[in-house]
């Protein structure tokens, strides 16, 4: 049986009015909605996500782009897993790079993957360097965050373990900016090896692997069909109904 790709989109704090998000989630969830190879997952900020509760499909699921990694917590101004279950979230971002650069620790992000597993969410975590060097001593950063950010996690629940790779250097750029596929597959290799050498081969290969970073309807199928993911995390241009629409399409032809 083909194995659904895995499309994110982290709208972040866009857009700036309930109006606007409304048209924006119809239009995704339209063009998702049709699609038998794609499961689409889109990431409202929280002040939608109530707005949206309970409005996904079988192919157009709620996401959810951070969470607090206790429930009843006294922590102003942070939102907890079980308020994201009760609205119909099914995914949730964790370790996202721009709230590691916020002073978000592997420790912490290891809690908040956990945490979302309890309460029968599927956890996105994000890894990536910040610079990919000559040297590759990239793949021991990237060792290091795979190492520290699972801890906890049981090998039972990884079927369940979404893990992005998210390299800084290419975000928020364009198609010509994004890693390679060839780079891609390679570092998907790695991380297979990472986790068999952290486990067993059999759980290695349980997690979702998907690619972020500048990824744009150019560079869509080059990166699913070459690159070894599963999926991709789009930023910007999930904000940009027609192109998102298209790259939705355009994974649900890759084999």
């Amino acid at each position: 049986m083909r194995k659904k790709k895995l499309v994110v989109a982290n709208w972040k704090m866009n857009p700036a009015t309930l109006p606007e998000a409304r048209v924006l989630f119809a239009r995704a969830t339209r063009a998702g909605s049709r699609l038998e190879n794609v499961q689409t997952v889109i990431c409202p900020p929280f002040p939608y996500l109530g707005v949206f509760a309970h409005r996904g499909t079988t192919r157009v699921r709620l996401g959810a782009q951070d969470v607090f990694w206790q429930n009843s917590a006294r922590v102003t101004g942070e939102v907890s897993p079980e308020q994201l279950a009760d609205l119909g979230v099914s995914h949730v971002i964790v370790g996202h790079s721009e709230r590691r650069a916020l002073g978000e620790s592997d420790e912490i992000v290891a809690k908040k993957a956990v945490a979302v597993l309890k309460e029968g969410m599927r956890p996105i975590l994000c890894i990536g360097e910040k610079e990919r060097d000559e040297d590759g001593r990239y793949f021991e950063t990237l060792k290091n965050q795979i190492k520290g950010s699972l801890a906890g996690i049981r090998r039972s629940d990884f079927r369940e373990l979404v893990i992005a790779y998210e390299p800084l250097w290419a975000i928020g750029k364009s198609a010509r900016d994004a890693c390679q596929p060839r780079d891609i597959r390679e570092t998907e290799i790695f991380m297979r090896k990472t986790l068999t050498d952290l486990y067993d081969s059999e759980t290695a290969q349980a997690p979702a692997i998907l690619y972020g970073g500048s990824v744009e309807g150019e560079n869509t199928a080059a990166i699913l069909s070459e690159g070894g993911v599963g999926g991709l995390l789009v930023g910007h241009k999930s904000l940009d109904a027609e192109e998102f629409s298209a790259m939705l399409k355009e994974a649900n032809t890759v084999a």
